[in-house]
């Protein structure tokens, strides 16, 4: 294997931290931990078609297999395909092992930081989905830290509720405190060097505008809900008491 092929195979053995399938390998049930082609690119930060090669090497050397789960009969009436996921086969898992006998479990590692992601979302206002504790993981996977990881969710959660709120306008309005509180919070963290200054910048912009009610805000809330990783579900809940005239 080269770097690239053993960095693959390490990402798809670390799995989805949420999801189970049960599959069946040379007549032996495994319960897996499966990625998407998308949720691989994403955790690699490579694009699918760049990983093609390597992917079919690790499953022609049994370090890797796949699965195919049908769209069913109403997802395919939306257009949609079936879902072909990865996952790492015994074999793949020894040669991991015996590459890097001595490192640390990843596990443990992966732990830590989505409690990090799950505390600093909750500090912007936010509780994490099952999803979202998944999403955390790709994002960090992909090199995005943990500060910038939670202040993504928290971006896309609100643009996601404001786009909920329709054309209420007393309902809009009730975003905008929160989003000036969480765009204070950020500022702090970015003065004291734990939100770099482009994620701030980037990130703190857009909540303003997807929270402004302008002839501009349709438009931002569409940029922000560009990303299907990010809004294939929801990613956190809001915790705070304005939603509720918001929900209502």
């Amino acid at each position: 294997m080269n770097a690239l092929e053993k960095r693959l195979l390490a990402a798809i053995a670390a799995g989805h931290p949420e999801r189970r399938m049960e599959v069946s390998v040379r007549g032996q049930r495994m319960r897996v931990a499966p990625l998407t082609w998308n949720e691989i690119a994403v955790a690699m930060g490579v694009p699918q078609n760049e990983l093609t090669d390597p992917i079919a090497h690790l499953v022609a050397g049994d370090a890797i297999d796949s699965a195919r789960q049908s769209a069913g009969f109403f997802k395919r009436l939306r257009g949609e395909d079936d879902t072909t996921f990865f996952f790492a086969t015994e074999k793949g898992r020894r040669l991991l092992q015996t590459d890097a006998p001595t490192q640390p479990s990843d596990n443990d590692v992966d732990e830590e930081r989505l409690e990090n992601v799950r505390k600093i979302t909750h500090h912007l206002g936010y509780d994490l989905t099952r999803y979202g504790y998944a999403f955390s993981l790709i994002s960090l996977g992909s090199g995005y830290d943990e500060f910038a990881t939670a202040t993504q969710i928290a971006l896309v959660t609100l643009a996601s509720d404001v786009r909920q709120a329709g054309h209420d306008i007393t309902k809009l309005m009730a975003f905008m405190p929160h989003t000036m509180a969480m765009v204070d919070i950020m500022k702090d963290w970015k003065d004291r060097e734990m939100l770099r200054e482009d994620i701030f910048q980037n990130d703190g912009r857009a909540m303003v505008k997807v929270a402004t009610v302008s002839p501009e805000q349709n438009a931002w809330i569409d940029k922000v809900l560009s990303d299907p990783v990010a809004t294939a579900e929801r990613l956190a809940t809001c915790r705070l008491e304005y939603m509720d005239l918001v929900r209502s």
